[in-house]
């Protein structure tokens, strides 16, 4: 009898605003949910008869409109208890349990998931449901863009953008939403791209004109590696020049210049030391010098 008052109770408060005949009608849909719900889902529904279930389900629906509807009838009376435990994001769950279903409440269980999708959107749910526990960092960390991309391509792929996040190779691109961009766009074919040439594609001249045309490199006309080399050999022929320039800059010719003067000075000062010490060895030697009668030059022997 009380359950018979509550769920009179309930349908006054959910049809009072409607017209006869939709009252009726809502009255009507709510009783043959709780009769599907019943059909579908026995042992979830316990031991609730149809007039307790219907007035749950028309409360349900009170909150959270035709959502709350679609929600139980694909979830089943689970659904009452995950948006309970849900809280601020009960809106959220109903929205994705109507229309994921089962699929949805992987993500309705655990309040990380659960935040992110309100955060970023359906987008970010059909990429969670799609790769799993991989995309949750990924769409933490890039948001929007992250959640395309992954929608974009296989769970293979969906691996490789992960590690490639992971080991920080998206954050030294410096250009990830872009990149993402274009993973989105032309998915796995751009996906394996980068994985085989992420080296090259730290080279920014090579990265930039991957971005600004993908489809040569996708379909193999243009080699990334003639780009890489083009802009790396350069630079290293020309090295010994900037070397030389640097220097130049960074010399104290002030310094060359007084000691260019110093060792000149100390050069010339040893000349003209050697130049006197040789005169005076001539001048002793012709000293002791004499000639015999024959005119034969002897040496006088001292003491």
């Amino acid at each position: 009898m009380i359950h018979r008052l509550l769920f009179a109770v309930a349908f006054v408060i959910v049809l009072l605003p409607l017209h006869p005949c939709q009252a009726q009608g809502k009255a009507r849909l709510v009783r043959e949910t709780a009769e599907y719900v019943i059909r579908k889902f026995g042992n979830e529904a316990g031991h609730e008869g149809i007039e307790t279930l219907a007035h749950r389900i028309a409360a349900f629906e009170l909150k959270y409109g035709d959502k709350g509807l679609i929600a139980v009838q694909k979830v089943g009376p689970r659904a009452f208890h995950l948006v309970a435990q849900a809280g601020k994001y009960a809106p959220q769950s109903v929205k994705l349990m109507a229309k994921y279903g089962d699929d949805a409440i992987w993500i309705v269980t655990n309040p990380n998931r659960i935040s992110i999708f309100a955060k970023f959107g359906d987008s970010a749910a059909e990429a969670m449901m799609k790769h799993g526990e991989i995309a949750e960092p990924l769409l933490q960390l890039i948001g929007k863009p992250a959640a395309s991309a992954l929608n974009a391509v296989s769970p293979r792929s969906g691996r490789r953008l992960a590690m490639l996040a992971k080991d920080g190779h998206l954050d030294k691109l410096g250009r990830t939403p872009e990149v993402l961009g274009v993973v989105t766009k032309y998915g796995d074919r751009a996906m394996d791209f980068i994985w085989r040439n992420k080296g090259s594609l730290a080279v920014a001249a090579a990265l930039a004109a991957f971005l600004a045309n993908p489809e040569p490199f996708l379909d193999g006309t243009t080699n990334i590696a003639d780009i890489v080399a083009k802009h790396t050999v350069k630079p290293l022929v020309d090295v010994p020049g900037r070397i030389a320039s640097e220097a130049a800059k960074q010399t104290n010719w002030t310094a060359v210049v007084l000691s260019a003067f110093c060792v000149v000075g100390v050069v010339l000062t040893f000349r003209m030391w050697l130049r006197h010490r040789g005169n005076s060895i001539v001048s002793q030697a012709s000293r002791t010098t004499s000639r015999d009668p024959c005119g034969i030059a002897t040496e006088k022997q001292g003491g």
